[in-house]
């Protein structure tokens, strides 16, 4: 299993002010955050794969446990919608 990590973001305005950026290849990962309220701040492959990037937020790691835990909720529909919309872009790319 891949394991999802951390980068940090250049700014052009500064370091300061350089938002941090979470990476995961993981399809159903990334469209549970989306649902989640996680901006998304781009895609890009890797090989023949997606990395979803996100803005990162202090609660990710708890967010992705209760993903994998079958513990998170998030509203079907918008989860749908998620998928979507996700599978769209990276056929996009």
């Amino acid at each position: 299993m891949f394991k999802p990590h951390r980068i940090d973001r250049r700014s052009q305005e500064s370091e300061a002010e350089a938002a941090e950026v979470f990476e995961t290849t993981d399809f159903y990962l990334a469209c549970y955050l989306r649902c989640d309220g996680f901006r998304l701040a781009g895609i890009r492959r890797d090989g023949t794969r997606s990395v979803f990037q996100f803005e990162d937020r202090t609660d990710r790691e708890s967010v992705t446990l209760a993903f994998f835990n079958n513990e998170g909720s998030v509203r079907p529909l918008a989860y749908s919608a998620a998928i979507k919309d996700l599978k769209a872009l990276i056929h996009n790319l």
